[in-house]
């Protein structure tokens, strides 16, 4: 497929040919559509792990790597952004739940205490 692009302005040329350098445009629209997929495939809950905690989210390796190189890895590491990142691709969420029922807790001088006379 040949396209000719004598008619863009300087500005245009440069995004095009910088997109066919780099293909960073490609492999965000490619990570959105793997995040799609991992929200349709993923639909059953996941639970949490003893002592690991929680799953919040799956995030493909071309995102992360996208955010990692563009902000610094670190960046996953931060509340904020991992906050704003979920807000902004909801597909990444998954569901999750408590491995136990818990109620209340244990402590050695409980707060309450129930007394029948």
């Amino acid at each position: 497929m040949l396209v000719d692009l004598s008619d863009l302005d300087e500005a245009t040329l440069d995004g095009v040919i910088r997109e066919f350098k780099t293909g960073w445009e490609q492999k965000k629209v490619q990570a959105r559509v793997e995040q799609k997929q991992l929200g349709v495939l993923n639909s059953k809950d996941h639970r949490g792990v003893d002592g690991l905690g929680q799953l919040k989210a799956q995030v493909t390796p071309e995102s992360y790597h996208y955010w990692g190189q563009r902000l610094g890895y670190s960046c996953w590491s931060d509340k904020s952004f991992v906050d704003g990142y979920l807000r902004d691709n909801p597909q990444a969420r998954t569901k999750g739940g408590a491995t136990k029922l818990q109620v209340g807790y244990s402590s050695a001088t409980p707060k309450y205490r129930k007394v029948y006379a």
